[in-house]
């Protein structure tokens, strides 16, 4: 009897060991992975060698405790695209895998494959148009030097912007863009807004104007961002009475919600605010409309809402974002 309670002892000690063993192990390997701790930290906060600290790393992969997944960008995820462009009329929907919190690499990652989908829609001796903003930017820099594809005028949809970031001063990405496509830029040099609609009319009339305005009624692709409107106010969220954007947005679905090459829209995809829309320099809807491939980059949750607004002015035939701003962009349809 004895020895059947020593055993059992020894079993509980054994059990309490494995135990201790692997909580060690998840300790360690969250370290590692999550915390990115080097091994050399690691083996101090252990009081381990370095080479223990690497046998633990290897044995939490063996025990599944560490599942290392990489996410290739490339590999879409189909279904979510399929919702996507049944709900809203798409051509094709490009849905990026998510695999970073960071917006700024997010943005790069979906560009990437807006470039690579991108190729195959333009042609040689062919007009693209481009707006301005962080996505249209990463666009142009990222895109391919080796395309083979030639002579194809590029044309900024907007004017020059009052943000002096280079997001949003076309000129010089325009110039590059159009050197990697072995074709010919053009640039715009008024303002993407002015004072009033005589200010406009005046710079519409002008000579340098003439050749942006023929191509914006000649393009053959345009690729877009979608921009969100700014955050509410303290005034304006007190007047909202503590209600959500989403229930906001239900109560008045003529507030804008983002807009296209500047131009503003609603939830509904109509345009608003046209006092504001008219003292735009810039590509108009009469004309998008006449783009045989609109393509839209947007992507991370800030995004949701407008996109929904843009899709449905019907302007958009590609767009490319990611997974999780199509899940909570879903979810949101449900309410809006």
């Amino acid at each position: 009897r004895d020895r059947l309670r020593s055993r059992g002892l020894g079993d509980v000690y054994k059990r309490q060991m494995y135990t201790d063993d692997i909580q060690k192990l998840v300790e360690i390997a969250k370290l590692y992975y999550i915390e990115h701790m080097t091994q050399d930290k690691i083996s101090k906060i252990f009081s381990m060698s370095r080479s223990a600290i690497s046998v633990c790393l290897t044995e939490a992969k063996k025990m599944g405790i560490v599942n290392i997944q990489v996410l290739d960008p490339s590999e879409n995820n189909q279904e979510l695209g399929k919702i996507m462009e049944d709900t809203f009329g798409l051509r094709k929907c490009i849905v990026v895998p998510n695999a970073t919190y960071s917006q700024e690499v997010l943005t790069r990652v979906v560009t990437s494959q807006a470039v690579r989908y991108a190729v195959d829609l333009m042609k040689d001796h062919s007009c693209i148009g481009i707006s301005w903003g962080t996505a249209c930017y990463e666009f142009m820099h990222s895109f391919p030097k080796d395309s083979n594809l030639c002579d194809i005028t590029v044309v900024p949809l907007i004017g020059i912007s009052p943000l002096l970031t280079r997001e949003y001063q076309l000129n010089e990405s325009v110039r590059m863009f159009a050197d990697k496509l072995r074709g010919n830029p053009i640039f715009i040099y008024s303002p993407g807004i002015v004072q009033d609609v005589s200010d406009k009319q005046r710079v519409l009339e002008s000579s340098y104007m003439k050749p942006i305005l023929e191509r914006w009624d000649n393009m053959d692709m345009a690729v877009v961002g979608i921009g969100t409107t700014q955050g509410r106010s303290e005034l304006r969220q007190y007047d909202c009475e503590g209600l959500s954007v989403h229930e906001e947005i239900m109560a008045n679905r003529d507030i804008p919600v983002g807009d296209v090459c500047g131009r503003l829209f609603n939830i509904d995809g109509k345009s608003v605010e046209e006092e504001y829309n008219n003292k735009l320099i810039g590509v108009d809807e009469r004309m998008l409309r006449k783009v045989g491939n609109v393509m839209a980059i947007a992507a991370g949750p800030s995004k949701c809402v407008p996109i929904i607004g843009a899709l449905r002015t019907g302007l958009i035939h590609y767009l490319a974002t990611d997974e999780n701003t199509v899940i909570q962009l879903l979810e949101l349809m449900k309410l809006l």
